[in-house]
C-alpha cells in the first residue's frame, strides 16, 4: 500500500529558509521613497524632541536654554551699543568739537581782522606794528581756522563745506580791498576811506554771516551730539531687566518643580546679571550727567560768550569806522547801545552759572564788565567830541583809552571763553570715561550667568537619570 505524501500546499518547518520570491514583492514609487529617505529621519528626531520636551529634565533643558539665549543677547545688546556710544564720544571729543572750535576761531579772527584794518586805517601813518601785527596775525589765523574746519566736514554737500568755500573765495578780496584802502591813506587819497568802506561791509554782511552760521552748525552739531549719545540706553537696558525677570521666574518654577528653594547656579547668574545691570545703570547715569552738565555749564555759555565777542568787536569796527567817515555818532547810538545792552545780558547770565564761580573767571568777568562801562563812557565822549567838530580829539579818545577798554574787553571774553571750551570738553571726557569697560564688563558678566544657568541645572537633570 503507497502511502500519500504531504500535500504540496502544506508549508514545511524550513519553509523560512526559503528565498520571498520578486513575484509578490511591491515596489514603492520613485517619488515616496525620496520623501520617506529625505523627512523620515527628521521627523523621527523632531517626535523624540517633542516628546523629551514634555518630560520634567525636558522642560528643565528648554527653560535653562531660554533664559541662556536671553541673557546673552541681552548681554551683546547692551556691550555693542556701549561699544557704539564710546566710539561715538570720541568722535564727538576728537573730530566734531575741534571742529566747532576751529569754526569759532575763524569767526573770532575775520572780526578781529575786520577791527584792526578799521584801527590801522585809523591811525593813518603812524599805524603801530601791533595793530598791523594784529591784523596779519588775524588773516592767517582765519585761513588756517578754514582748512580745520573744512578737514572735519565728512560730506562735500554740507551746508558747513559751502560756506567755509564762500569764505576762502570772498577772504583775498576782503584784504585786497583793505591793502588799497592803506596804499591810498598813506599816499593821502581820501579815497581810501571808501576802500575801507567797501572791504568793512563785504566782511560784515558776506563773510562774517557765513562764519557765523558755521559756527552756528558747528555748535549745534556738538550739542546734538552730545545729547544723542548722552542719553540712557533704554533699549539696551531693558533687555538686562528681562533677563532677569526670567531669571526669576525660572527659579520660581524650579521651586515648584523639585521642591528646592534655591537653586544656586541660577542665584549666582542673578547675582552676575544685577552686577550688570548695576554697572551700566551707573554708567549711564553718569554719562548722561556730564551730557546735562556740559550743556547747561559749557557749551551754551560757550555760544553766548562768542556771539558777545563777536558782537563787541563789530561794535568797535563800526565805531572807528564811523569816526574815519566824519559820520555822527550820535544816530548810531542806538546801534551801539543795543550791542552793550546784549553782552552785559550774556555776562550777567554766565555770572548765574557754576562754570563762573571759580575766582579767576569770576575775576575776567568783572574786569570784562569794567571794560564795558568804560567803553559806554568813552563812547559818549566821543559823541560829543563829534559834535562839536574836534574829531582830532576824538580820534584820539578812539584810538587812545576807547581802544584800550575794547581790547581789556576782549582779552577778558577770550579767557571765558577759552575756560568754557575746556569745561566743555572736559564733561565729554566725563561721558567718555563712564563708557569704558561697560562693553567688555557687560558680555563677560553674562558669559559668566549663562555658565551659572547651565552649572545650577546640571544635577537637577541628574537626578532624572
Amino acid at each position: 500500500m503507497t502511502v500519500a505524501g504531504p500535500p504540496e500546499t502544506l508549508e514545511t518547518q524550513d519553509h523560512w529558509l526559503d528565498s520571498v520570491g520578486t513575484s509578490e514583492q511591491r515596489t514603492r514609487h520613485p517619488v515616496i521613497a525620496l520623501i520617506q529617505e529625505s523627512f523620515g529621519q527628521p521627523i523621527q528626531a523632531v517626535q523624540k524632541t517633542v516628546s523629551f520636551l514634555s518630560t520634567s529634565p525636558g522642560l528643565m533643558t528648554a527653560m535653562s536654554a531660554i533664559i541662556a539665549v536671553a541673557i546673552l543677547a541681552a548681554g551683546w545688546s547692551m556691550s555693542s551699543s556701549s561699544n557704539d556710544r564710546q566710539v561715538a564720544l570720541q568722535e564727538l571729543l576728537n573730530n566734531t568739537e575741534p571742529m566747532s572750535y576751529s569754526a569759532h576761531n575763524l569767526y573770532t579772527s575775520l572780526s578781529v581782522a575786520d577791527t584792526m584794518a578799521t584801527t590801522g586805517f585809523a591811525q593813518a601813518e603812524e599805524e603801530s606794528s601791533r595793530s598791523r601785527a594784529r591784523y596779519n596775525d588775524a588773516i592767517q589765523k582765519a585761513t588756517l581756522a578754514a582748512t580745520e574746519t573744512a578737514a572735519g566736514v565728512s560730506d562735500v554737500n554740507t551746508r558747513e563745506l559751502a560756506l567755509i568755500a564762500q569764505i576762502q573765495q570772498q577772504l583775498p578780496v576782503y584784504t585786497g580791498l583793505v591793502e588799497v584802502a592803506r596804499t591810498n591813506n598813506r599816499s593821502g587819497n581820501p579815497v581810501g576811506a571808501a576802500y575801507l568802506a567797501e572791504a568793512s561791509a563785504l566782511m560784515r554782511e558776506q563773510i562774517l554771516p557765513a562764519a557765523g552760521e558755521l559756527f552756528s552748525l558747528t555748535t549745534q552739531a556738538v550739542t546734538d551730539q552730545q545729547d544723542r549719545f548722552t542719553k540712557p540706553q533704554w533699549i539696551p537696558l531693558s533687555g538686562l531687566v528681562a533677563a532677569l525677570v526670567l531669571l526669576g521666574a525660572g527659579q520660581y518654577w524650579l521651586t515648584l518643580r523639585t521642591n528646592r528653594r534655591f537653586n544656586k547656579g541660577f542665584v549666582y547668574a542673578t547675582a552676575f546679571m544685577l552686577i550688570a545691570l548695576l554697572w551700566v545703570s551707573m554708567a549711564n547715569w553718569a554719562t548722561w550727567h556730564a551730557g546735562r552738565k556740559g550743556f547747561e555749564e559749557a557749551s551754551a555759555p560757550l555760544g553766548s560768550l562768542a556771539n558777545s565777542r563777536i558782537v563787541a568787536q563789530q561794535a568797535r569796527t563800526e565805531e572807528t569806522l564811523a569816526l574815519i567817515r566824519r559820520q555822527d555818532l550820535e544816530s548810531w547810538n542806538n546801534s551801539f547801545n543795543g550791542s552793550m545792552h546784549r553782552i552785559e545780558s550774556a555776562l550777567d547770565s554766565y555770572s548765574a552759572l557754576p562754570i563762573a564761580s571759580s575766582e579767576a573767571n569770576q575775576q575776567s568777568t568783572e574786569v570784562a564788565r569794567g571794560a564795558v562801562e568804560k567803553w559806554k563812557d568813552h563812547h559818549s565822549q566821543l559823541a560829543e567830541l563829534q559834535r562839536v567838530g574836534n574829531y582830532d580829539e576824538a580820534m584820539e579818545v578812539a584810538l587812545g583809552p576807547s581802544d584800550d577798554a575794547f581790547s581789556e574787553f576782549d582779552s577778558s571774553m577770550a579767557s571765558l571763553i577759552s575756560d568754557a571750551r575746556s569745561g566743555l570738553r572736559s564733561y565729554i571726557m566725563d561721558a567718555l570715561v563712564a563708557t569704558r569697560l561697560v562693553s567688555s564688563a557687560v558680555l563677560t558678566l553674562s558669559w559668566l550667568a549663562v555658565i551659572a544657568v547651565a552649572l545650577g541645572i546640571r544635577p537637577r537633570l541628574q537626578e532624572y537619570l
